[in-house]
């Protein structure tokens, strides 16, 4: 036996680190959420960086394939988010990298406009159906308007850099570990926002959340497809239309593909997970070219690069979203979203669901807001994700006025902020919008 096998702790010498950048609000986690809050921020003045592990922004939406926005209204043709995510859309519809039903189409439930909606990933849940403000997108085209956003809005983009830690004096974050390839590194900000998914920053700093073990997902495309543009339902499979001929998104994984649930936060686990879902990904391929009509000559595109975890740690806030406050409207709401699988659902978002009362200078945002499991499955959604960033944010730059304390902000002066950018808060009507 070696002299170190017997260690099971090994206590790391302590060392002084290199202070890299004091910023007004740091982002840390450039997934949707992410780029909206740090876009929000740094357009109201703030010196803002945002920090990514990887080695890309968009998180899901960009490599993770989950290239559908789901969605952003309430499902009886109502639009219930806008803001930055509609400047994505309008973006990408200049490109040509998006597909989405007409205004007038919204809430219609004729079987053929519904039918057609369906290939291209937007139509879920139950009947009776109808059609939603959803959008499937091309990935790399969001990544690039991403990308040319936050370079004309001045953020501060450092990708290949995670959160190690964070260092809370008074409750208060006053460092943050990151560590890339130039090492272990400080940023000191005045405003943090956790925007990791996972919720790395608060469990860092101490604030409680919960978790559960989850099926992941491995979404894939396949390309030389054919017999897309016909009028019958596409057979042989669970698949989509994208932007491109020929190419179809195969959502694979969750319940019954995956072959077990997760820690989503366990290396070793996501470790196997990678592996036994590629696998799978693979003998779905070779099924699909067996068995579905027109994918004899098709060939696989590409496997996303970011295992589909859409469910990790759960902020435990100030407040937590609950299944019945679907008709609820909160004096304090900043965001709101509708349901992908649900007709005529809306939440309001309130702010205290962005908080925690262990930490006065943190804000969150994204899939790790506090809310319900149940509730969870609306607010994941990129819509909303966006929503959330885009409210927290505006916040961050309204705690700066006021001690960086995120429990003084004004809401309703924030809510009037959010409205006049073009968000859609929920709550009261907010007064001339």
């Amino acid at each position: 036996m070696s002299a170190t096998a017997a260690y099971s702790t090994w206590r790391e010498p302590a060392r002084d680190l290199p202070v890299i950048g004091h910023p007004d609000v740091l982002v840390v986690g450039a997934g949707s959420a992410g780029i909206a809050a740090a876009l929000a921020s740094s357009r109201r003045g703030a010196q803002t960086w945002l920090v990514e592990r990887l080695s890309h922004v968009g998180g899901l939406a960009g490599f993770g394939l989950i290239n559908l926005l789901l969605s952003l209204d309430d499902g009886d043709g109502r639009q219930v988010v806008a803001g930055i995510c509609q400047e994505f859309v309008d973006a990408l519809d200049a490109l040509g990298a998006a597909r989405h039903p007409s205004r007038s189409d919204w809430g219609s439930e004729d079987p053929g406009a519904v039918e057609q909606w369906r290939k291209w990933g937007l139509i879920w849940g139950a009947p009776p159906e109808s059609v939603r403000y959803s959008v499937a997108f091309e990935p790399e085209s969001f990544i690039n308007v991403a990308y040319d956003l936050l370079e004309a809005h001045g953020v501060q983009l450092r990708l290949h850099t995670g959160c190690a830690a964070t260092h809370t004096t008074d409750g208060r974050i006053e460092a943050v570990v990151v560590e890339s390839k130039a090492g272990r590194q400080v940023i000191m900000p005045t405003l943090v926002i956790d925007t990791t998914g996972d919720g790395d920053v608060f469990t860092y700093a101490g604030a409680t959340a919960e978790a559960v073990a989850i099926h992941p997902h491995q979404w894939f495309r396949m390309g030389g497809v054919t017999g897309l543009d016909g009028d019958e339902p596409m057979a042989g499979g669970i698949f989509f239309r994208t932007t491109d001929p020929g190419r179809v998104l195969v959502p694979w994984g969750g319940p019954g593909f995956a072959p077990s649930r997760i820690n989503p936060v366990d290396p070793v686990e996501l470790t196997r997970a990678e592996v036994e879902c590629r696998r799978g990904v693979m003998a779905e391929v070779a099924r699909l070219r067996e068995q579905a009509p027109g994918f004899g000559e098709a060939w696989l595109d590409d496997i996303t690069k970011q295992l589909g975890i859409t469910e990790s740690r759960r902020l435990v806030g100030d407040y937590v979203l609950e299944k019945n406050d679907g008709d609820r409207r909160f004096a304090d709401s900043v965001a709101r979203t509708g349901h992908w699988t649900r007709r005529g659902v809306v939440y309001d978002i309130p702010y205290r669901c962005l908080t925690t009362p262990a930490v006065s200078n943190l804000l969150t945002a994204g899939r790790c807001i506090s809310t319900s499991r149940y509730v969870h499955q609306a607010t994941k959604e990129i819509p909303a994700a966006m929503a959330t960033g885009e409210a927290a944010g505006a916040a961050a730059v309204a705690a700066l006025d006021v001690g960086a304390q995120v429990h003084a902000v004004d809401v309703e002066a924030l809510r009037l902020d959010l409205a006049a950018a073009g968000a859609m808060v929920g709550g009261e009507p907010v007064p001339g919008m």
